[in-house]
């Protein structure tokens, strides 16, 4: 008859050893976030976005500047339109005339990897943002795409704003990436002495011993110490400080 052992969780213990091991984690978590740091400014290049945003205007009459007013039929074709202009942003054919007016040898798979498209919001406007590893070069891309666009998409495409070269990189991310290692290396050392404690079974206590075994416990035997390590103690001397001198007996 085969026994079903039940293996019991004392948070207690498992909260106590780790208050012990607090400053350990917390050192390791550190350390994990300095790792984390280092990789992201020593390894990771730097990435800078510009972005140009256009708004769209289903109103011919409005952008030759008619007195006219926009109806929300207009509004409604016009949010509609946002897509198909993204899209459009983003074809082989547009994107190919973008490389031509660079010059640079860069093709239109590349500048393909480099754009991304958004609509703000739920407006009538969308972004077209550049990344590239070069804050001047993602400018003048957007600024091409800026320029070409509009009559690409005729009269229906309105330019918001042009793109200037960002100052600061978009990519890497360095305090999420810092905050990211800190985390990790909190959360894989904490699991490793909670694993540590759940699946030790080393009996340290007398409670150890009646929670395992469900016996009643008769008595205990006191650790007792020789005369010079009695006098340590009555001198000042903590138990730990007593165990290393031990040890360094036994050493001898």
């Amino acid at each position: 008859m085969e026994e079903n052992r039940e293996i019991e969780i004392d948070l207690r213990k498992v909260f106590m050893m780790l208050r012990k091991k607090a400053a350990i984690i917390l050192i390791i978590s550190f350390i994990g976030a300095a790792l984390s740091g280092c990789v992201t400014n020593l390894l990771i290049k730097p990435k800078y976005t510009a972005g140009v945003s256009f708004y769209v205007n289903n109103n011919n009459d409005n952008l030759v500047g008619s007195t006219g007013t926009i109806t929300s039929s207009d509004l409604d074709a016009s949010e509609r339109l946002v897509n198909t202009y993204m899209f459009v942003v983003n074809s082989r054919t547009f994107l190919n005339k973008v490389a031509d007016k660079l010059a640079d040898g860069t093709t239109a798979t590349q500048l393909s990897k480099m754009i991304s498209t958004s609509q703000v919001e739920s407006t009538l406007a969308f972004q077209v943002n550049v990344t590239t590893e070069n804050n001047q070069f993602s400018a003048d891309v957007a600024n091409i795409i800026a320029e070409l666009a509009p009559d690409e998409i005729v009269r229906v495409l309105e330019v918001i704003d042009y793109a200037s070269a960002p100052s600061k990189p978009s990519s890497p991310n360095l305090k999420k990436n810092v905050l990211i290692g800190f985390a990790v290396a909190f959360v894989a050392a904490f699991a490793v002495f909670f694993i540590k404690e759940l699946f030790d079974t080393r009996i340290m206590t007398e409670s150890d011993l009646t929670r395992d075994f469900d016996i009643p416990v008769l008595g205990t035997v006191p650790r007792l110490l020789p005369v010079d390590e009695k006098k340590s103690l009555h001198n000042g001397a903590t138990m730990e400080d007593v165990a290393n001198q031990i040890s360094g007996k036994k050493g001898e």
